[in-house]
């Protein structure tokens, strides 16, 4: 028996931190059309069951048209069941305002749900401040059995009213061979006891630059008893997060080059974030805006963030009696942050040289 592990789809997120709105809205249909895809795995590779751990949506506010495509997707799919574990950002307003809920979706509420399967047990259950000091004592789960057990949350190492929490110490010799969780958005596995592990099959796909690396899913197999699981990468694209050191180039067109070149290995559906290091000359003229604009030729979004800090010290200018060697010895010797002299610092010297301040 073949089962899929997923968790935090965020069906419906904005997505336009980053992006501007066309590639928002392009990057909100691939989001809802690799739900699609992965379901067609499950298909192709019999997959009797997906589990989601939590956070299918990202909203309270779900468009009629995603809703709608979700639940189809879900009756196309008689053979696989869906079982369906709320998360803290999902609300009941997609189920509610179904009319006719599919057979083969499953659900899990604030007691333990067990859904059987020839002797695989998939028991979950939502949390909630209600139940979150009582939950750990009301498992009950056949030793004789495959256990999977489903939740959303974050862990703790002791037990709390907080209804986002889960401590794996009481989870401990349960009879747990798998726990399914939902809640931390990268793949984290790790050992819950001699006979089970836990583990975050993160997100489907990344929505920003804070979830970079692969994304996907976790394939569980189960024969004669025995479970073995695997991460699956899945996402469409990639978020990538590249550092580049300046320090050293007195040419911006060498250092425009450089990154180029770098950022062109990259697969051209990617989307991603250069972060400028190190420190630079005064004499450099820096043009983001630009770069940025050149790199979205080579992937699907990209920007640069410019997180260098000028070269130059004061006593590097005590012999300068020019007013320009007077104003830097003058910013210097402030009480400002670094990096609001070298913004100063910046923009005194284009004034000086008859330059626009932007």
């Amino acid at each position: 028996m073949k089962i899929i592990h997923c968790a935090d789809l965020h069906l419906d997120s904005k997505l336009e931190a980053n992006l501007d709105s066309n590639k928002a809205k392009i990057r909100k249909r691939e989001i809802v059309s690799r739900f699609e895809a992965l379901v067609k795995y499950a298909k192709t590779n019999d997959v009797r069951a997906i589990i989601i751990a939590g956070d299918m949506f990202d909203t309270a506010r779900i468009k009629v048209d995603t809703r709608e495509r979700v639940v189809d997707i879900i009756k196309e799919h008689k053979n696989i069941d869906f079982l369906y574990l709320s998360g803290n950002h999902d609300e009941d307003n997609f189920l509610s305002q179904i009319m006719d809920k599919p057979d083969n979706l499953l659900l899990f509420g604030i007691d333990w749900q067990t859904y059987n399967y020839d002797g695989v047990d998939i028991s979950g259950i939502v949390l909630s401040a209600s139940n979150s000091m009582s939950l750990y004592d009301t498992l009950d789960l056949d030793t004789e059995h495959v256990n999977i057990v489903v939740m959303h949350g974050q862990i703790a190492k002791y037990n709390t009213k907080d209804g986002d929490k889960i401590n794996l110490t009481r989870l401990k010799n349960k009879n747990i061979d798998y726990l399914a969780l939902g809640h931390i958005h990268s793949y984290e596995l790790g050992e819950l006891d001699k006979r089970g592990v836990y583990a975050y099959s993160g997100c489907l796909e990344g929505r920003g630059f804070d979830e970079c690396g692969d994304k996907g899913f976790v394939l569980l197999d189960i024969n004669n008893g025995k479970l073995t699981h695997t991460f699956v990468p899945f996402a469409s694209r990639t978020y990538i997060v590249m550092e580049y050191d300046i320090s050293g180039n007195h040419s911006w067109m060498e250092i425009e080059r450089a990154v180029i070149a770098e950022v062109a290995k990259l697969p051209n559906n990617d989307l991603v974030k250069v972060v400028l290091k190190g420190t630079f000359d005064l004499n450099l003229n820096k043009q983001i805006d630009t770069l940025a604009s050149k790199l979205n030729d080579y992937v699907f979004f990209a920007k640069v963030v410019d997180d260098t800090t000028l070269a130059i010290r004061s006593k590097d200018y005590a012999d300068d009696m020019t007013l320009r060697g007077e104003f830097i010895r003058q910013v210097m010797g402030s009480d400002m942050s670094a990096e609001d002299k070298d913004r100063v610092i910046l923009a005194g010297i284009r004034a000086l040289s008859g330059e626009d301040i932007i």
